[in-house]
């Protein structure tokens, strides 16, 4: 079996403190207590504290059902417990919840407006985790996840000041399919990671983790061609590959032939 190994998701970037307070004062009192403990669970996530991280996030959900980004942390906590089939339940539901919020309905403004600052907050709190993560500001995947959050504060904040009683969102991030992939692949369901990872890359085809993970997949499933083809689409998005990588591809295919 070739020595690599799939990317785990964007969220193995993130395991760091967080600053005591991301301001949004205008949140409810159930999303600003959930994101509490959704700070506390990725300062256990720094010290590989799976399980206790995984509880911090669970009881950040008590507080906010709605918490797509708490889920997507707890399978992360899952996976670092290797507990594949939790972890895959987790990020489902965070697929789910931003499907769901697509045919959201509120019955007034304030409600609406109540809501969008919940989202927000959520945000916030996630970018902040990604820019005290201690990386390189040129990591190629942590500044399309910051960016991929940011554009969604931007247009809940265009929302708001138009004041338009709307749907949140129908869209899924490109980081959730792509984690999903990974906890599929991690579970020998090959056929089920392929087909999330390629979600992922219609959501946002610069994802060069996503483009990486995919030829890790193609390369296990003996399809090389098509993994020399991800690992080259990986590298343009100036993603980093790993070099192990690219030598058993390359090794694999010179043997074929």
């Amino acid at each position: 079996m070739p020595t690599v190994a799939v990317t785990l998701g964007l969220m193995c970037l993130l395991s760091v403190a967080l600053p005591a307070q991301v301001a949004n004062k205008s949140a409810s009192p159930e999303a600003q207590r959930a994101n509490q403990h959704y700070r506390k669970g990725w300062d256990l996530m720094r010290s590989e504290s799976w399980q206790q991280a995984a509880t911090e996030f669970q009881v950040a959900i008590e507080n906010d059902p709605k918490f797509a980004l708490a889920y997507y942390a707890l399978g992360r906590a899952y996976m670092g417990l290797h507990d594949f089939s939790k972890a895959i339940a987790a990020y489902s539901t965070c697929r789910d919840l931003y499907v769901k919020s697509g045919g959201e309905r509120y019955s007034d403004q304030m409600a609406a407006a109540r809501a969008i600052d919940d989202r927000i907050l959520e945000y916030r709190t996630a970018i902040s985790a990604a820019q005290n993560s201690g990386l390189k500001s040129t990591a190629q995947s942590t500044q399309l996840y910051i960016r991929e959050l940011q554009t969604q504060i931007d247009r809940l904040e265009q929302a708001k000041q138009r004041n338009l009683d709307v749907p949140l969102s129908a869209s899924v991030p490109y980081f959730v399919p792509m984690s999903l992939g990974a906890a599929y692949f991690r579970s020998g369901r090959f056929a089920d990671a392929e087909r999330e990872y390629k979600t992922a890359l219609e959501a946002n085809p610069d994802s060069g983790e996503t483009h990486s993970n995919l030829a890790v997949l193609y390369l296990m499933t003996d399809r090389l061609d098509q993994a020399d083809r991800e690992l080259q689409l990986a590298e343009g998005t100036g993603f980093k590959v790993n070099p192990g990588l690219k030598d058993e591809i390359k090794k694999k295919i010179g043997t074929k032939r």
